[in-house]
């Protein structure tokens, strides 16, 4: 049997796009085939039928990274790969991730290997957006934490300010703030 994946050191990092929710099959499957793929992960707490729930999710969601040599390596492999939607071009050509992007991912992980993220920290006065619960698109002034996981903020409901407290993981920054 030909191997796909060369023994030489001129390998280099490419991006794969992931079918959606399928990161890990794809890096299951791209390792049977002797490739090394890498698909950075954070821990997020979300809403679940009303409970707050510890998850573990790709960083950057439907986007895993892949080391090979783009000269000498079967890739023509990867098109029919278990989870694996496309090798991302530009201009019809894979484009190289640069080496420090990748070292830096993993030099930010825990022990765990899940990327450490500064907590959101807010100060009184700030906008933001409410990402979850019965409020969720609703922009609102922080005013200040009432615990570890507790908020106080300001929400304009039908023409009044009116104060809040909402849980710390509903909220996030407007994207066009």
């Amino acid at each position: 049997m030909k191997e796909i994946f060369s023994q030489n050191n001129n390998c280099a990092w490419f991006v794969l796009y992931t079918k959606p929710r399928q990161e890990g099959i794809a890096v299951e499957n791209l390792a049977r085939q002797n490739f090394e793929a890498y698909c950075p992960t954070i821990a997020v707490t979300k809403r679940r039928n009303g409970k707050l729930v510890l998850l573990i999710e790709p960083f950057f969601p439907r986007y895993i990274f892949l080391k090979f040599n783009l000269e000498s390596d079967n890739w023509a492999p990867l098109r029919s790969t278990r989870g694996v939607s496309a090798l991302v071009r530009f201009g019809g050509v894979p484009k190289e991730v640069p080496p420090r992007l990748i070292a830096a991912l993993k030099e930010n992980e825990n022990s765990e290997h899940l990327q450490e993220v500064t907590q959101k920290t807010w100060k009184s006065g700030d906008i933001v957006e409410i990402e979850q619960g019965p409020f969720a698109g609703y922009r609102c002034i922080f005013q200040a934490s009432k615990s570890a996981d507790r908020v106080a903020v300001l929400l304009n409901i039908v023409g009044k300010q009116t104060q809040t407290t909402l849980s710390k993981q509903d909220l996030q920054v407007p994207q066009f703030a």
